[in-house]
């Protein structure tokens, strides 16, 4: 089985044209994306200066609602280019995709349309049981302070949560695959800018379940593969910088790739049919 990784598609638009044409070109059988469908926006820039100051976010209702709506056009043009692939599309939110309201709305009315579809995060699919996996996933940023929990400008999640929401993974029948959109603090897979992003709770759960595979986004200048006991854990770069993966699952080989052209931020909307 050959799996496309993707992530951190952050508003990039021209990239979902894309890869219509390199699935078929490199006979993909499924679709990993790990988060970040948008890019930052006030809302996200607001809780950042906010939480440096120890307070809470104020966004005026007008403001916000905007916002939300141009966040809304975002994942559901997503979701409608991801349905018109012929094969499985594994998502998990990333930490930008907020509110998660909203974003879990858009996810799960295109996995009730568009039987391609799934939605992982603190959730699972059998949909590569034919392969003799099982895939599972959890998505947002993992909280520097290990409590935190926000779901409005942004998908933060405290650090006891994913190992405690994964648990039903001990009982697949099959080998497990993981999805997360942070990646695990482990050698340079992590490697955003100048600065390690990773954190140990993404460790914690592949040290505790074992998957086969791994997949995970958000750093940037992470693009690679480690070892983490039996895991391969793969960071394909991302998708808005035209970065991606193909692991192979019968060599355990993994080509990284490059998407020809410029980024385009146009909006969603704009995207042709």
């Amino acid at each position: 089985m050959r799996i496309l990784a993707i992530s951190d598609l952050r508003g990039a638009t021209n990239r979902l044209s894309q890869l219509h044409d390199l699935i078929q070109k490199k006979r993909i059988d499924a679709v990993v994306f790990s988060g970040n469908i948008i890019d930052e926006d006030a809302r996200y820039k607001a809780y950042v200066e906010a939480r440096a100051r120890g307070e809470k976010a104020h966004i005026d209702a007008q403001t916000l609602d905007a916002l939300e709506k141009k966040a809304v056009a975002a994942y559901e043009a997503f979701f409608d280019e991801m349905g018109k692939l012929d094969i499985p599309v594994f998502v998990v939110p990333g930490e930008l995709d907020a509110p998660k309201r909203l974003y879990y709305q858009a996810a799960l009315n295109h996995e009730i349309i568009e039987p391609n579809i799934f939605m992982l995060h603190r959730s699972f699919s059998p949909a590569l049981e034919s392969y003799n996996f099982a895939i599972a996933g959890f998505g947002g940023r993992i909280a520097n302070n290990g409590q935190e929990w926000e779901v409005d400008l942004a998908q933060i999640y405290p650090s006891w949560l994913p190992v405690f929401a994964l648990d039903f993974v001990r009982h697949f029948d099959q080998e497990p695959i993981l999805v997360f959109h942070q990646p695990p603090k482990w050698g340079e897979l992590d490697i955003h800018g100048q600065t390690h992003i990773g954190h140990d709770a993404i460790d914690h759960v592949i040290k505790t379940f074992h998957p086969k595979y791994a997949f995970v986004g958000a750093a940037r200048d992470g693009q690679g593969t480690a070892r983490i006991g039996t895991t391969l854990v793969v960071n394909p770069g991302w998708l808005k910088d035209g970065h991606y993966a193909i692991l192979d699952t019968r060599s355990n080989g993994v080509l990284f790739g490059q998407l020809p052209g410029k980024i385009s931020t146009q909006p969603f909307d704009k995207i042709a049919a």
